[in-house]
């Protein structure tokens, strides 16, 4: 394994783990939680967590991810390697999208309901979020393996 191509391995399982550990928690803590609480108290919560700082670092983690791994597909010689590159950043930009096409336009509607009267459809939006969360995290769990594959088939 070259230098370059050990460095952009090394970035992309960083990134790829990082993203999906922070998915993980969301899965098996908050979103239970969340998901247990009424309308006003579910409301205030989701109002309280700062996702403002979140969003634009998991997207970009994401995309400079998935662009590195693509990097790496078309310096690696195996074409096994390469095709499990390109899954992983696959993996990544269904992250991405799933997060910036459905989780992000949600939150920000959340971000401006009130406690005290309950929104339209806040049931069906709750549920399409978490939905959407559950894609995410499982193209960060399919990211993962792939680069880790990827890496596992670059040393055998």
């Amino acid at each position: 394994m070259n230098g370059t191509v050990a460095i952009l391995t090394l970035w992309v399982l960083a990134s790829s783990g990082i993203q999906l550990g922070t998915l993980w928690i969301m899965k098996t803590s908050i979103l239970p939680m969340l998901n247990s609480l009424p309308y006003d108290r579910y409301v205030t919560v989701c109002q309280l967590i700062d996702m403002h700082v979140f969003h634009p670092i998991a997207v970009w983690n994401g995309v400079i991810a998935a662009g590195l791994g693509v990097w790496a597909a078309f310096l690696v010689p195996s074409p096994a390697v390469a095709v499990l590159f390109v899954v992983g950043s696959v993996g990544m930009v269904v992250v991405g999208l799933t997060s910036e096409g459905f989780n992000r336009p949600i939150w920000r509607q959340i971000e401006k309901w009130s406690p005290q009267r309950v929104a339209a459809d806040w049931g069906r939006k709750r549920s399409r979020w978490y939905i959407a969360h559950e894609v995410r995290t499982y193209g960060a769990i399919a990211a993962v393996g792939a680069y880790i594959a990827a890496f596992a088939g670059q040393i055998a």
